[in-house]
Formats: structure tokens, sequence, C-alpha cells
């Protein structure tokens, strides 16, 4: 396979982003939070926006050439009590790509993009348990399995990312949301 090149995509990428996911999508729908005929009713406006790196999303993708062969999405979390997660979501690897690294190359991309996020503390992801290539690569890369149960198939992982100060930061975020929690005020019905 030639050299390929890892790197956000962009609104110009929306055709071949599309093509791709569709793909995915026929091939290992339940990998997906969609379905296909959701997703190919999309305008192709709408994908392109999506494409646009934001504060709080960036999808990658892994080119042979000019040929987009793999595709992954990092999205943060909005809400302030949960602003120190983000998730992979997407992942698809073409299937004449994989085995060559495109896969790692997308998820390398991800994590040194989080790290690159001070406040962020995990990446988590959703994949199906009988998916061991996908399993193999996540946990080769140093996700392990998260705390929360799996459902209809699925394993819940995650990442800690290497920050010095979360042993502190996390004792103290623990407390306030404790605090937040225990004056929570619930009507009585």
């Amino acid at each position: 396979m030639p050299a390929t090149t890892v790197r956000p995509l962009t609104p110009d990428d929306a055709s071949a982003y599309r093509a791709l996911r569709l793909a995915g999508i026929a091939e290992l729908p339940a990998a997906f939070c969609t379905t296909h005929a959701a997703e190919s009713g999309l305008p192709l406006a709408q994908i392109a926006q999506r494409l646009r790196a934001t504060f709080h999303q960036i999808i990658f993708g892994v080119f042979n050439e000019k040929q987009l062969i793999a595709i992954a999405g990092l999205r943060r979390e909005p809400i302030a009590i949960v602003h120190d997660k983000a998730s992979l979501w997407g992942v698809y690897v073409a299937p004449q790509a994989r085995g060559r690294g495109a896969g790692r190359q997308l998820v390398q991309a991800a994590i040194a993009h989080a790290c690159a996020i001070p406040e962020l503390g995990r990446v988590r992801l959703a994949v199906a348990q009988d998916n061991h290539a996908a399993l193999s690569l996540y946990l080769s890369c140093g996700f392990v399995l998260a705390d929360s149960c799996a459902s209809d198939g699925m394993l819940q992982l995650q990442l800690l990312l290497p920050r010095p100060a979360r042993a502190s930061a996390s004792a103290s975020a623990d407390s306030n949301v404790f605090m937040k929690i225990n004056t929570l005020q619930i009507p009585a019905k």
C-alpha cells in the first residue's frame, strides 16, 4: 500500500466521507448509530457542515494518495459536568485497507488530538464484542474495559489520558459533584 496520510477532514471532503460512511453502515449496520436510509437522505451540505472542526468535534480521515480509506470522529462532551470526556465514534476502515495500519493511524491521531486538550481526561468508545479486529486495535492502543455495563453485544472501553494533575483535580471534581447532588431539590409527587 502506498504511503498514507492522516488529517482532519474538511467540508471539501464531504462526498468522499459520505461514500465511505455509507459503505460502513451497509457493511456493519450495528456499529453505527444511524441507518443507511437516514444517512443517505442527508443533504451533502449538512454532511459538509458536520466535517467542520469545532471546539467539540473533529473528524479524521486516512488517505491513500487521494482516496479516503478510513474515517473516525472525536466528540467532546459539551455539558460542564462531563466536559472532561470525549467519545471516539464512527470508526470505519475500507476493506481493502484493513490490516495495514490505517485504523491505528486514526486512533493515534484522535488520541494525540485529545491529549492536546488540557481539560480532557478520558476518551470513551463502544465496540461490538464480536469485532475482534477492532477490539484488538483499541486494546493495543491503551483502551481498557470501562466500568459501565455493556449492552446489546457492545463493550464500553475507555482510555485515561496522561494528566499530571488528574489525581488532585479528580478529588476536587468529585467533591463538587457531591455538593451539587447533595443540594438537588426533588419535588414530592
